[in-house]
């Protein structure tokens, strides 16, 4: 008795296969795409936006109201604000900032009603006092929206009450080192397209006060 025929496999067509240079091709693009992925993921650093915070250099970037001086003691920094009836004696600065980001202001500051605080473009607004008459510190943290770019860090007294000392003031956040001039170096591409990096502002430089 003969056993049955085995059947053959069909054999497959070439029509039926990628080409090889085509499956080389996709291999690569799909490299080359998790490679990229990779590169746009990478988080900025977190860096001290504001220029000045310990009063110490010029130029002096911030901007205040007339009855807010700095300290003239030799090596001990810092500024004394003098609020009257009509002015609470404030200071701000404009910082560049990402949006759908966190950002934590702190500050060093002496004497009664010293406030700290942040405004931004999209309604952000956070903010902090003390009303010690020693040194103490005070911190908050403020989150952008989906477009903000620019925030205000202020701080100041209170109408009619006594003086207060700023003596150091820091905002701290994913962004760009700023230019001693006050406003951050701007990302320039690189030449081969990669990821962007600072441009130094070679037109200011900081003169320390001693």
């Amino acid at each position: 008795m003969r056993a049955p025929a085995r059947s053959r496999p069909a054999r497959r067509s070439r029509r039926d296969r990628p080409p090889v240079g085509l499956a080389v091709a996709a291999l690569t693009a799909a490299a080359s795409t998790v490679g990229l992925a990779t590169t746009s993921a990478d988080p900025l650093p977190s860096v001290d936006l504001i220029v000045n915070g310990a009063f110490d250099s010029f130029p002096w970037i911030w901007t205040c109201d007339s009855n807010v001086l700095p300290s003239h003691i030799p090596h001990d920094h810092y500024v004394t604000g003098f609020p009257t009836a009509e002015s609470n004696a404030r200071c701000s600065q404009r910082v560049r900032v990402r949006p759908n980001s966190t950002y934590t202001l702190n500050a060093t500051v002496r004497g009664p009603y010293a406030f700290v605080g942040v405004t931004g473009e999209a309604g952000e607004n956070a903010s902090a006092w003390s009303g010690r008459s020693s040194w103490n510190s005070l911190s908050l943290q403020v989150t952008t929206g989906p477009d903000t770019t620019r925030l205000t860090v202020h701080f100041h007294g209170w109408y009619e009450q006594p003086a207060y000392d700023m003596g150091r003031i820091s905002f701290i956040g994913p962004g760009y080192q700023p230019s001693p001039c006050g406003e951050p170096d701007s990302p320039s591409p690189t030449a081969t397209g990669g990821s962007a990096t600072p441009s130094p502002s070679p037109t200011c430089q900081r003169t320390y006060i001693p």
